[in-house]
């Protein structure tokens, strides 16, 4: 049994339910469930009863949690410790200016212990949470940004800004139809099928585009461009100077609610080591954007 597992069962005696606790943490509720079974198992004793209306702890799981929330603790003091030799462990959301930068980052001489790309933002909520990784990176729009920041609060996260107000473009083939744009809204655009790699929350200002009709899901940025090539579609791209390519038209987006902003997200509870501090600063200073 890890410390991750600890921090789960204390979370489902917090919530009182394993459904309410398996929306705080971002686990499908079979999963969470799961590994209740599995911790139990490796105990000896149940640590919940299952009632009506959800679980509560049995004579043994009361005194279990009570030890374990010393034993966690105590682990963030042994944590605290051993900071300055700490390595950085980080899940972001695919995208390639952030990867290329974090690989930059090791060149100089720094250690990520883990990188987890993940092409769906609650993937690295999760990750998070579960204390996978300790900072997330992940792409926010102006529209969702109020409700993002209320969610991430109630998870005892908080968010430090890496950019803010970041223009999203309307990429196409040079040959498409609207590739002599000079700006384009979303109306416009969506006269056109979408292609896209990244999934979006079910509450995101993006989730009527990325419903409409003729939406097509790729599995990586390579094959979004090929079907790109085809004239047909469209996709909703930042640019960095590093990034833009010549076989494609890249087209400003006039509306302001689908400016993006980039955000670093990290417990509440915990402070960022100095190496962590450094890479969010080499972030900021190496990414440029357009």
């Amino acid at each position: 049994m890890e410390i991750r597992h600890l921090k789960l069962l204390i979370t489902i005696s917090q919530c009182g339910s394993i459904n309410s606790a398996s929306q705080r943490l971002y686990i499908s509720q079979p999963s969470l469930y799961n590994t209740v079974k599995r911790c139990e198992q490796e105990l000896g004793f149940p640590v919940f009863i299952r009632t009506s209306k959800g679980v509560k702890l049995t004579e043994k799981g009361e005194k279990f949690i009570e030890i374990a929330q010393n034993i966690t603790a105590e682990y963030k003091k042994i944590e605290a410790l051993s900071d300055t030799n700490k390595t950085v462990s980080i899940s972001f959301i695919y995208l390639s200016y952030i990867l290329e930068a974090l690989f930059n980052f090791q060149e100089q001489g720094f250690l990520l212990s883990d990188m987890f790309r993940r092409t769906d933002p609650v993937e690295t909520i999760n990750d998070v949470i579960c204390q996978k990784a300790h900072i997330g990176v992940m792409p926010v729009y102006q529209g969702d940004f109020n409700g993002f920041a209320e969610e991430i609060k109630q998870y005892n996260l908080q968010y430090h800004m890496l950019f803010e107000a970041v223009q999203l473009y309307v990429i196409v083939s040079q040959t498409h139809s609207l590739a002599g744009k000079k700006s384009i809204s979303i109306s416009e655009a969506l006269e056109y099928p979408l292609t896209y790699y990244t999934a979006v929350p079910k509450k995101s200002v993006l989730r009527n585009i990325y419903d409409s009709k003729r939406p097509l899901k790729v599995q990586n940025r390579d094959e979004l461009f090929l079907v790109l090539k085809n004239n047909k579609h469209f996709s909703l791209l930042t640019l960095t100077s590093n990034s833009k390519n010549p076989e494609f038209c890249y087209i400003p987006i006039t509306d302001n609610a689908f400016k993006m902003n980039v955000c670093a997200i990290f417990p509440s509870s915990t402070a960022l080591s100095k190496q962590e501090i450094e890479l969010l600063e080499f972030l900021k200073n190496t990414v440029h954007f357009i």
